[in-house]
């Protein structure tokens, strides 16, 4: 891809994976809120069901798709092109249709002997739909990416993403006060709906433009050497993402029954998860919408800048990056930790959620700072280190679940300490990969003094700022969100007076992407 076609598609795909984030986001809140703990608890009991089986269709093929499909487009042959998307397409139909054979065989055995939960065995009949649908559109997606056409894979996530918020908040508002069990069966029936949207658009840019490919001689490539390069391609992405996804599907099951073996009732048990996994953990991912799009950007340019040996700039990237997560994770954390009441009441209307966001609150800067440090090492070339350090962590938080979460003196505490310590040890791990493949000098001042006081002082702004607004009448809620912002603009120009952002940020971001 020449280079302006590079920054263009660079700065794309972050703009959508902000808005792409935001609209999840503001999809998981309202869910959570309308639904209760009970129902949110229900609905995340079911996902790693799904993610277990889509795993194996969407971890690997569709990177591999995409890497194929531009190999043989920058070669004109496009007779492969054509050939290579019709065995992924067929190959990944024919495999989610038999995996959801299997799901639907073995829904006693998941509903009722794992879960021990007959409203799940009612789920899993909604899970199967989903499992083709997102196998399809994320091999189709691969397909456009491979050719460049980065505008017609990108609108496709935001159709599938705001046709799922509209449909679903809108029909849960309209029946509003709701059964949670009902509720959770409209959430999972809602991730069909987004994505039968986006197939929808698939197709039609498929009819619009993709008949337009150049015509090429046939070529003499099997379809059977294309699936054998296809699954080839996949098979280490497939087996790296397997592992957390069995990790997920195992804390949904193992942290429901550990706590109802430490004394919790049942119905305590799934609104414990579903504040946990519902309401403070989409809190806890929230500077992934930066980091993400910061990965996006700088794992192609480090690979390059290794390449040409040009480490100078390659350290010069690595530090800025690690700044602006830092920037982005400080004050989030302070947020969390200082007024988790009142975010879990304004944003869930559950009092009983500020202790999950609270004690989650501490690990937002090391979660944050490990997906930075994992995108570093990717563009490094130690993906097998980042690997095998995100084992080592969740190996950590299975071990908290399984012996902590089920003892009466830890409850739901021994999965908030399993999380930390999965967390912290990757960052260390990933840290000190790092700190042995390139020496460099870290400005500390900047990467953490400046944040920290910026942080303080803007938590003491928003204190300040609603007691005044309350002073003078304001609503409760009105004041809380006045002070955030205030507090939030404040953060900003601390760190511009302190000269913690630099004044050219814009542009270095941009020149990432050069």
């Amino acid at each position: 891809m020449k280079k302006k076609g590079f920054v263009y598609g660079s700065i794309l795909l972050t703009f959508v994976n902000f808005l792409i984030r935001f609209i999840g986001f503001s999809y998981d809140v309202i869910l959570s809120k309308l639904m209760g703990a009970e129902g949110i608890g229900l609905f995340q009991m079911m996902m790693p069901v799904l993610m277990i089986f889509l795993i194996i269709t969407t971890a690997g093929i569709p990177t591999a798709v995409s890497k194929l499909i531009a190999e043989y487009s920058s070669k004109n042959n496009y007779d492969a092109v054509r050939k290579t998307y019709r065995v992924a397409v067929f190959f990944t139909l024919s495999l989610s249709i038999g995996l959801s054979l299997i799901l639907i065989s073995f829904r006693g055995f998941i509903g009722l002997r794992i879960f021990k939960n007959e409203d799940a065995l009612r789920c899993i009949y909604f899970l199967p739909p989903a499992l083709v649908l997102i196998s399809i559109t994320s091999v189709m997606r691969g397909y456009y990416y491979g050719l460049k056409m980065i505008g017609i894979a990108s609108i496709s996530e935001i159709v599938e993403h705001f046709t799922r918020f509209v449909i679903v908040i809108g029909l849960l508002y309209s029946i509003y006060p709701l059964d949670p069990i009902l509720g959770a069966f409209i959430a999972i029936c809602g991730i069909s709906i987004g994505e039968f949207f986006d197939l929808v658009w698939l197709l039609f840019m498929q009819s619009r433009f993709t008949k337009r490919l150049p015509y090429t001689i046939p070529t003499s490539i099997k379809m059977t050497q294309l699936l054998r390069q296809i699954l080839t391609i996949s098979a280490p992405l497939t087996l790296s993402g397997l592992f957390h996804v069995i990790l997920q599907f195992t804390n949904a099951i193992l942290i429901p029954q550990r706590l109802m073996a430490s004394g919790y009732t049942y119905s305590e048990a799934i609104a414990t998860f579903g504040r946990v996994m519902g309401m403070a953990m989409p809190l806890t991912y929230l500077p992934y919408f930066v980091t993400s799009a910061l990965v996006i950007n700088i794992i192609p340019n480090l690979s390059e800048q290794v390449f040409v040996k040009n480490y100078k700039t390659a350290k010069n990237n690595i530090h800025l990056a690690i700044k602006i997560t830092l920037l982005v994770s400080i004050p989030l954390t302070a947020l969390y930790v200082f007024f988790s009441k009142p975010l879990a009441v304004y944003l869930y209307s559950d009092p009983k959620a500020s202790e999950s966001i609270y004690l989650l609150g501490f690990c937002t800067i090391f979660l944050a700072i490990q997906h930075t440090f994992s995108g570093i090492l990717y563009g490094l070339g130690k993906q097998k280190n980042t690997t095998i350090h995100r084992m080592i962590g969740m190996s950590l938080q299975f071990a908290a679940v399984y012996y902590l979460v089920g003892n009466p003196s830890y409850g739901i505490y021994g999965y908030y300490t399993g999380f930390f310590l999965c967390t912290l040890s990757i960052c260390i791990l990933d840290f000190y990969t790092l700190w042995k493949m390139i020496k460099m000098k870290y400005q500390y001042t900047d990467l953490f003094i400046k944040p920290f006081f910026a942080a303080a002082l803007m938590i003491i702004l928003i204190l300040q700022t609603q007691q005044w607004f309350l002073s003078i009448n304001f609503h409760l809620s009105t004041s809380f969100i006045y002070s955030l912002i205030i507090g939030g603009l404040g953060y900003i120009l601390v760190l511009f007076i302190t000269k913690a952002v630099p004044r050219n940020l814009l542009g270095m971001l941009f020149r990432i992407n050069k």
